[in-house]
């Protein structure tokens, strides 16, 4: 499969680079030191990232079309270790998350009976929602929330985006509209357009030279990690079908 799209090649420099920072974030002594992972799968990692650094092109045409077999066998070595590394953390931030949720939902739904109430309006439904448990109430704030977040999304032309990140945002509105005219019930429309949300808030202020440098830098990093999490939910069955090709086994980790 040497036929990958021109933004799942992007989607894959920007997570290849990702998964790197992450990597020498962590350190080669403290992922040693984490139980379940063996020193020889730490190594190979570290060794993986280092060989790929001075590799990675600015631009896809760029690339000798045997890197990119070779780039997704990298992806999937440090994956492995990562995802032991930050398992534990991201099963908190989820038990976390679900205890919060509902009460957020819960209050998304009030107020809009609450708008209707005060115009003459009462909606039983709205009402019987938040006094039933909290995974209708959770489903509900997101249906409200949906279609604006889809007009928002579907009218962001990337202004302030990278052409590597325009080019996933293209095909992720492509996808997010080839949805709403047909299956809704699809999931993977309220990750993307969640996600898509994220991106546009935190590229925003890449051109607001007024707030201070190290602040626009942060938030640089989290448009581009944003616009890598779109990737990944666009390119999810492509991902998969060229990681199967390989002889990769699925991992924790993808989509």
């Amino acid at each position: 499969m040497t036929d990958l799209p021109l933004g799942m090649k992007y989607y894959l420099l920007i997570l290849t680079s990702s998964l790197i920072e992450d990597l020498n974030d962590y350190g080669v002594k403290w992922i040693a030191n984490e139980p379940g992972i063996a020193i020889r799968d730490v190594e190979k990692a570290f060794f993986c990232a280092r060989a790929l650094e001075t590799r990675i092109p600015d631009e896809p045409g760029q690339a000798d079309p045997r890197l990119w077999p070779e780039l997704m066998k990298s992806i999937h070595t440090i994956r492995r270790v990562l995802d032991v590394v930050e398992k534990t953390t991201f099963d908190a931030v989820i038990a976390e998350a679900l205890e919060t949720t509902s009460d957020i939902a819960r209050a998304d739904i009030k107020h809009v009976f609450e708008q209707k109430r005060e115009a003459g309006e009462v909606d039983f439904r709205l009402h019987g929602l938040l006094n039933t448990k909290p995974d209708p109430a959770v489903r509900e704030a997101f249906m409200l929330k949906r279609a604006r977040r889809y007009q928002s999304f579907m009218a962001f032309d990337g202004a302030t985006l990278n052409d590597d990140e325009k080019v996933i945002l293209n095909d992720a509105q492509s996808v997010a509209r080839h949805i709403m005219d047909g299956d809704r019930d699809n999931r993977r429309i309220d990750a993307l357009l969640v996600m898509g949300a994220v991106l546009i808030e935190t590229a925003s202020v890449r051109p607001k030279a007024r707030i201070p440098r190290l602040i626009r830098e942060s938030f640089d990093r989290m448009a581009t990690k944003a616009a890598m999490a779109l990737g990944a939910i666009v390119y999810r069955d492509e991902y998969l079908e060229f990681k199967a090709t390989l002889g990769l086994e699925r991992l924790d980790s993808d989509l």
